[in-house]
């Protein structure tokens, strides 16, 4: 079964900013030793800030990048909205086509 992550946030919840953050990098390290990797991580709206060297959780998505081939895509109108295109080192700079297949392609999709 292929998994898909829709990231569409810098944390998990909307309560506490700071939990949030600190959520969302738990779920990066937590997920290098999970038995399951997903087939595609899709990050979306302020989620494409993730893919920023200065993530706490960087290396981790790096690690499933490039040692367990976990597709990153990384939506183009998002980066460019918050300029942050060529700051990006990690992931596949994607158009919405990209990340609607990816969905489509997947039997489960998981949004975060």
């Amino acid at each position: 079964m292929s998994t898909a992550y829709l990231i569409s946030s810098d944390k998990i919840g909307n309560q506490d900013p700071q939990l949030g953050q600190r959520l969302m990098h738990s779920f990066f390290m937590n997920l290098l030793t999970a038995a399951e990797k997903p087939a595609h991580i899709l990050f979306v709206e302020r989620g494409v800030k993730l893919l920023l060297p200065e993530f706490s959780a960087f290396n981790a998505l790096k690690i499933l990048q490039d040692e367990y081939h976990v597709e990153l895509l990384a939506c183009i109108t998002c980066l460019d909205y918050y300029g942050i295109t060529d700051s990006i080192t990690i992931g596949q700079i994607s158009g919405m086509p990209e990340i609607i297949a990816a969905m489509h392609e997947s039997d489960k999709v998981i949004h975060l």
